[in-house]
């Protein structure tokens, strides 16, 4: 009597499913690392990935060359804080001739007792594999952006004559704020570490135009001897996700990079 073969363990048509579940899983494992907008330019990034290898195929030098120029370029921006987005090697789930043992789909030794053209996903598994990963990184997208603060509807109520006061008070707290970024990452001032805070507030003076008699009477030095902790919770990110994109546009990405720290921070807190 023939022997009866040992079925495949998991059954070959589970594979692009369960590829996708450890995709997501890797990828919601690093979002907790990120603020919001960091989250969103990430999950964008894979994204595009993504569309890349749907567009080019996994296996062209093309998607390759873009695949590293989009990585190297996030790698530039993130710098150290990008560790935990390698440590998941997304590159790994491109390679459709070596995934089902890298992620661990199937036990090395089942892996290697498979036929050769076994070992790697075939078009179709390919095909659909990469299929959801886009509509898992669509929805995430989606989400992100429900949670994101809206742009340009702000304009209205600052013109009201009820909001205007207010308004100047977290415009102040802003600037002052964007200079004690500007001022530790660029020249590694702190006034807190240095007890330099009467300098930098006669600058502070100097750069908003306010006049003053004696700085310690000035309502600017009693502004900025608190900051960075001049508020608390859902205000203090609101103001540093508010001066973040002015950091940004120029490319001074060691204060995009105290800032997102900061804002990592205060939004762990805010959880807890």
């Amino acid at each position: 009597m023939p022997k009866k073969e040992t079925p495949l363990n998991p059954p070959r048509n589970h594979v692009a499913l369960l590829l996708v579940q450890k995709f997501q899983h890797d990828y919601e494992a690093i979002m907790e690392h990120y603020t919001l907008l960091q989250q969103l330019e990430i999950s964008e990034h894979l994204l595009s990935i993504v569309q890349l290898a749907r567009q080019e195929g996994v296996h062209s030098d093309q998607f390759w060359h873009q695949y590293k120029a989009k990585d190297l370029a996030l790698l530039k921006r993130y710098g150290k804080t990008l560790k935990p987005y390698v440590s998941k090697s997304f590159h790994a789930y491109f390679y459709d001739n070596t995934v089902l043992a890298e992620k661990e789909i199937y036990s090395c030794e089942v892996y290697n007792s498979l036929p050769g053209a076994e070992q790697s996903l075939s078009a179709d598994e390919n095909s659909q594999f990469l299929q959801l990963c886009q509509n898992v990184l669509d929805s995430a997208i989606h989400f992100l952006y429900l949670q994101k603060e809206p742009e340009g509807l702000y304009i209205e109520a600052v013109t009201a004559p009820a909001t205007e006061e207010p308004n100047k008070e977290a415009t102040r707290y802003r600037q002052l704020l964007t200079l004690y970024y500007l001022l530790k990452a660029g020249f590694q001032t702190e006034h807190r570490d240095n007890g330099n805070i009467s300098d930098v507030v006669r600058l502070a003076h100097l750069l908003t135009g306010i006049k003053f008699t004696t700085l310690q009477n000035s309502d600017i030095y009693k502004k900025y001897a608190k900051i960075p902790d001049h508020k608390a919770g859902a205000q203090l990110l609101a103001d540093l996700q508010y001066i973040r994109p002015y950091f940004t546009v120029l490319h001074l990405d060691s204060a995009v990079a105290l800032i997102d720290e900061d804002i990592r921070q205060h939004a762990k807190r805010i959880r807890k």
